[in-house]
């Protein structure tokens, strides 16, 4: 099939036998020279960064203030503790921040699996160590986990306004359900002709999302941003002057997750019940300075997100 006098490939084909709900082998082929890292650059870097998944992002356990607290009769200093709750592998089937709470009384070998919460939050790597407690010893852990996307650190969480309450101990949060994206571009033959691309990725997640799901998700993401430029508007942006009423419709019902706002303001949001850009809309700024963690600077990057999209916050309510 040709295009512009470009070969399109006729070929998109996921390896059947190696497929599972973690990993999987996709091979598009044959692509125009050039075609096959173009292609495989830009969907690992979207696979990579742009996905939403969920982490703990808050721990609070019991007898420990701060990170290097000792705990009497746990084997297992809280730092390394704190590395293996980082390790969770979890699947947020809600919306607002969840909680979960390990409790162990020793002697116990305990597992990811031993926490128990909400009922929308699943650990998918139950086998995972968290801490062994000797004879006579507790622990008691709890978790805040929040859906978002990219790397948050937790001097950034510090600086969002997290982990003010004596005990909380902020957490690096990798949101990201994909967990290795490796492609490798080979020669393909078409005819006679030996310099077409031949594009086979390797996409690994932590079992919250398959890697066709992984892969459908980041093309759509792609497909977002060109049609948007295809279209000749900003992204984001309500349209040119004739633009439909469903069309401002859907920029009112966006995800936060689906715009270029912070991760962290997101996550700031969707802990107040704030998913949309219409939900956004609706509130006057005194609403939105009265969202715990939410300040002056970023009502001013909302202001500024909205204008993007020809929206506004809501006036006053006298």
């Amino acid at each position: 099939m040709e295009y512009r006098s470009l070969h399109l490939p006729d070929r998109i084909e996921w390896d059947e036998e190696s497929l599972t709900g973690t990993y999987g082998r996709l091979v598009v082929t044959p692509l125009e020279r050039g075609f096959g890292r173009t292609l495989g650059t830009a969907l690992r870097r979207v696979l990579l960064s742009s996905l939403e998944g969920a982490a703990p992002v808050v721990a609070r356990i019991t007898g420990a203030n701060h990170e290097f607290t000792p705990l009497p009769g746990v084997y297992q200093d809280v730092p390394d503790i704190v590395l293996n709750i980082k390790s969770l592998d979890i699947r947020h089937d809600g919306t607002g921040p969840g909680k979960l709470v390990l409790d162990a009384k020793g002697p116990a070998q305990t597992k990811a699996s031993d926490f128990k919460g909400d009922s929308f939050l699943h650990i998918l790597n139950g086998d995972l160590p968290i801490a062994e407690v000797g004879p006579g010893s507790k622990l008691h852990v709890e978790l805040t986990v929040e859906r978002g996307k990219g790397y948050v650190t937790a001097e950034d969480w510090h600086d969002l306004g997290r982990g003010k309450e004596i005990g909380d101990i902020l957490l690096d949060s990798w949101f990201g359900p994909v967990r290795k994206v490796n492609f490798e571009v080979d020669s393909a033959r078409v005819g006679d002709r030996t310099d077409y691309d031949r594009l086979a990725m390797e996409i690994q997640t932590d079992g919250s999302i398959g890697p066709r799901e992984a892969m459908d998700a980041a093309c759509d993401i792609l497909l977002r941003h060109f049609e948007m430029i295809l279209g000749g508007r900003q992204a984001g942006a309500q349209g040119a002057e004739g633009d439909s009423d469903e069309e401002a419709e859907d920029f009112t019902n966006l995800p936060l997750s689906e715009t270029a706002m912070p991760p962290r303001l997101a996550a700031t949001l969707a802990a107040g019940g704030i998913s949309t850009l219409g939900q956004i809309a609706s509130r006057t700024k005194a609403e939105l300075l009265a969202v715990k963690n939410l300040g002056p600077s970023s009502l001013k990057i909302l202001e500024g997100l909205l204008a993007e999209y020809g929206m506004g916050l809501s006036e006053s309510r006298d």
